[in-house]
C-alpha cells in the first residue's frame, strides 16, 4: 500500500493542511521581527487546532466502532482518553512561551503519530491512515522545528 491508495479527499485535504504550518515558517524567516512573532503565534495556534482534531479522528473511529463488534464495545478508557490528549496537551502550549511551547507540539505530533501507527496495527485505523499520516507528520515537524531554529536565532541562542 502506499499514498496513491488513501482516498483522493483525504490526500488534498491533508497536505492542504499543511499550508498554514509553512506560511507560519516562512512568515517567521521572513517577516519583520513583531510580524514574525505574530506568524509564530498563528502557527502554534494552527497547530494546537490540528493536534486538537487528529485526537478527535480516534473519538470518531471509536464512535463508529471500528476495531470491535459494536460501537458501546469501541469506546473504552483507553481509546477515548486517547483521543482527548492532543488537544489537552495543545491547549497546556498555548500556555507556555513560544520556546517551551513549540518543542512540546512537536513531541506531541510525533506521539501523536507513534500512536496511530499502534491503532492501526490494532486494528483501530484503516491501513491507509499510515500512508497519509507519515509524510504529513515529518512536515508539521519540519515547519515547526525550523520556526523553533528561527526563534532561537532571534533569542540569540
Amino acid at each position: 500500500m502506499s499514498l496513491s491508495e488513501v482516498p483522493r479527499p483525504a490526500v488534498v485535504y491533508g497536505f492542504a493542511g499543511v499550508i498554514p504550518f509553512a506560511a507560519g515558517t516562512l512568515g517567521a524567516w521572513l517577516l519583520p521581527p513583531e510580524e514574525a512573532g505574530l506568524a509564530l503565534s498563528a502557527q502554534m495556534a494552527y497547530a494546537a487546532c490540528i493536534l486538537s482534531f487528529m485526537g478527535a479522528v480516534h473519538w470518531g473511529l471509536a464512535m463508529a466502532g471500528v476495531g470491535a463488534t459494536d460501537t458501546r464495545a469501541a469506546m473504552t478508557w483507553e481509546r477515548l482518553g486517547w483521543s482527548v490528549m492532543p488537544a489537552l496537551v495543545a491547549w497546556a502550549s498555548m500556555l507556555l512561551p513560544a520556546l517551551p511551547g513549540l518543542v512540546v507540539l512537536m513531541v506531541t505530533f510525533a506521539l501523536l503519530f507513534h500512536g496511530d501507527l499502534m491503532a492501526i496495527r490494532l486494528g483501530l485505523a484503516p491501513p491507509w491512515y499510515r500512508f497519509l499520516r507519515r509524510p504529513l507528520t515529518v512536515m508539521v515537524i519540519i515547519c515547526l522545528g525550523l520556526s523553533l531554529i528561527r526563534l532561537l536565532l532571534a533569542s540569540g541562542y
